[in-house]
């Protein structure tokens, strides 16, 4: 009779360390090389300029898709972090500001150390600047938010407060009236 119940309560330890980890692990895996595989056709496609052309928004939005059901399911994993990024950045590329405005913020507010937290606060900063309707509040906001970071160059800062001067410009007349050297987001 105790052969019975210590098997038992071994059996319900084991269920319980190990809970769904297997299944959860292998589905981590599976979305991760999903999207890895997915992204390594689209470079090779972009090797040759007439594959290249033919690469559609409907292939970078299938590679959103792989990219969002990762960061869904694993919210808080580093390799989120990446697949936010990239979706904000394929976004930004398909000229659709407000869903790249969307994912860029949702990667700061999750990861606010991440990685290339700078360029994603320049990129919303510029996707206000240049995209219509302009918001200079919000153009403000990030770019006062970069001005703020102690790892930014002391030129980008420079070129950042020249902005900010003539941001009653638009961006284009801005280019048109200044120094093409002098402009947000070229110089490191």
């Amino acid at each position: 009779m105790k052969r019975p119940a210590i098997f038992t309560f071994l059996s319900f330890l084991f269920l319980v360390s190990c809970g769904q980890s297997p299944e959860h692990q292998t589905k981590k895996e599976k979305l991760r090389e999903g999207i890895i595989a997915y992204e390594d056709s689209l470079a090779t496609l972009q090797k040759d300029p007439q594959k290249a052309a033919k690469i559609t928004s409907l292939a970078q939005i299938e590679l959103i898709n792989r990219l969002l059901a990762y960061s869904r399911a694993f919210p808080s994993d580093t390799f989120s972090a990446d697949c936010l990024f990239k979706t904000h950045m394929i976004y930004e590329h398909l000229r659709a500001p407000k869903e790249a405005r969307a994912y860029g913020d949702t990667l700061l507010q999750r990861f606010p150390n991440y990685k290339n937290k700078l360029l994603v606060i320049e990129s919303l900063g510029s996707s206000y600047d240049i995209n219509e309707p302009r918001d200079t509040a919000m153009v403000r906001k990030y770019y006062q938010l970069l001005l703020n970071e102690p790892k930014m160059p002391a030129q980008k800062k420079k070129d950042i407060k020249a902005r900010l001067a003539k941001l009653d410009l638009t961006f284009e007349q801005y280019i048109m009236q200044g120094d093409p050297g002098q402009l947000v987001g070229q110089g490191n």
